[in-house]
């Protein structure tokens, strides 16, 4: 037998949950769900529905359908063994109702039942305890990995915390550095001028006297030294 896809879908039509096994399309699944919701008669308990193509194995479980799509050269016979199989997983995890609140709420854990099940269109040697207990290890797998990640989310906050910690302590030190510093005052020009000794003032003035020597044109030179006079 070859199983295309099995779905969850109320009496309406409206799909709650579809799962393929093979290759096809979401608007080829939907139009086949579709025909099927045309085509069910809601009088029978569990029966098919042959179409050109396909073939509808399915069966009501209170509101809703619960629909395999397979090829129409299956076993049929193994079709419902498979349908019975499925319809127990959904009212395991529906144990309040196969309705469409408690669908949508675990169609998860559903989904993953249902590839336990069936695989690449082919049904595998498998009983509802076997399911259970292949979820529950995965349950068990999946909360390891969820406590490593939280281990992993909370080193990496607290050596940001560190870090921020480090950053805080070094700006500290670097205020507490300069405020240890004096300040530096602005000093007014006089003071950064040299101080000039009363002999080198002197100096300085008789150096710009002897410069400004003026030569007569009798060849004489006047020397000037200020008040003392001058000297031929």
């Amino acid at each position: 037998m070859v199983v295309i896809s099995a779905s969850l879908l109320t009496k309406q039509g409206k799909i709650l949950l579809a799962r393929q096994f093979l290759e096809i399309s979401r608007s080829s699944l939907e139009g086949f769900l579709n025909s099927f919701a045309k085509l069910v008669d809601s009088d029978r308990q569990h029966t098919y529905i042959d179409q050109e193509n396909a073939r509808f194995v399915y069966q009501p479980l209170e509101d809703i359908y619960l629909v395999l799509i397979t090829s129409k050269d299956s076993n049929i016979i193994e079709d419902i063994e498979t349908l019975r199989l499925l319809s127990k997983v959904v009212q395991h995890y529906c144990p309040f109702g196969p309705d469409e609140a408690n669908v949508l709420k675990n169609s998860f854990e559903l989904i993953l039942a249902f590839d336990d099940v069936i695989a690449l269109g082919y049904r595998e040697s498998v009983t509802l305890s076997q399911i259970l207990t292949y979820a529950d290890m995965e349950s068990a797998e999946e909360r390891i990995f969820k406590e490593k990640q939280k281990a992993q989310m909370q080193e990496a906050k607290e050596q940001a915390k560190r870090k921020q910690m480090e950053l805080d302590k070094k700006r500290t030190l670097e205020n507490l550095n300069n405020k240890s510093l004096p300040p530096i005052e602005e000093m007014p020009r006089e003071a950064l001028r040299p101080v000039i000794p009363e002999k080198e003032k002197e100096k300085v003035v008789e150096t710009q006297v002897v410069s400004n020597v003026k030569k007569p044109k009798g060849g004489m030179t006047l020397v000037s030294r200020g008040k003392k006079g001058m000297e031929i």
